[in-house]
């Protein structure tokens, strides 16, 4: 790609903060989904980032490194939240990434780099996991909330915990009263893994065996 002359002028600080701020704007897009100006931003960004990039004496194996580093916000925190904190080990590479960016020439001031870091931990720490957190909850509570009222059947004795078929799925249940297997029951709520249920009145027992049969 032939070299663009105003690019000899751009400070390497401005060029290493939009790549940053592109990488970062993936992540919040990635944890808070659905803003279409979003969107349109981070890849505008991105693009201005790598079209500069390439018109510099830029190390690519310290972008790499930079993106691989920024790539395990993304990843991580979704296999499970109890990964995210293992996701701050990509910092470091972004460090690494940022003190060899461009093979010659000014270099990103370390100062900048360092900031940059610590404004991304507490960016991820302090406002996208709690966002993560709270859509997970949501999330669950949706779930839970779509459940009560179903009506399914004994698989094991429940006195007082046992397991029931409910929406395709076998759950733990608990129930006031021993209930044997084959009991026609409707969940009356959820939490976190266990459903609460009750055997079902009769006109729901007549309502489910005529359904299935």
């Amino acid at each position: 790609m032939p070299s663009i002359e105003w690019l000899a002028a751009v400070d390497p600080n401005i060029v290493y903060l939009g790549l940053i701020v592109a990488l970062w704007s993936v992540v919040t897009i990635v944890y808070s989904p659905g803003t279409i100006i979003g969107e349109i931003f981070s890849a505008v960004l991105t693009l201005a980032a790598l079209v500069m990039l390439a018109n510099m004496p830029t190390n690519w194996l310290a972008v790499i490194l930079i993106v691989v580093g920024v790539s395990g916000f993304l990843a991580l925190p979704f296999v499970s939240i109890r990964f995210a904190r293992f996701a701050d080990l990509g910092l470091l590479m972004q460090v690494a990434g940022g003190m060899m960016l461009f093979r010659e020439g000014p270099q990103v001031s370390p100062v900048i780099v360092l900031a940059t870091v610590l404004v991304a931990w507490v960016y991820h720490r302090f406002v996208l996991m709690p966002a993560l957190r709270l859509h997970a909850k949501t999330a669950k509570a949706d779930e839970g909330h779509l459940l009560v009222g179903m009506r399914g059947r004994v698989t094991r004795a429940i006195d007082p915990i046992g397991t029931v078929y409910v929406n395709g799925e076998s759950w733990t249940a608990r129930s006031p009263e021993p209930l044997d297997v084959n009991t026609e029951v409707v969940v009356v709520r959820k939490a976190g893994l266990e459903l609460f249920v009750e055997k079902a009145k009769r006109e729901e027992e007549v309502r489910v065996n005529g359904f299935q049969h």
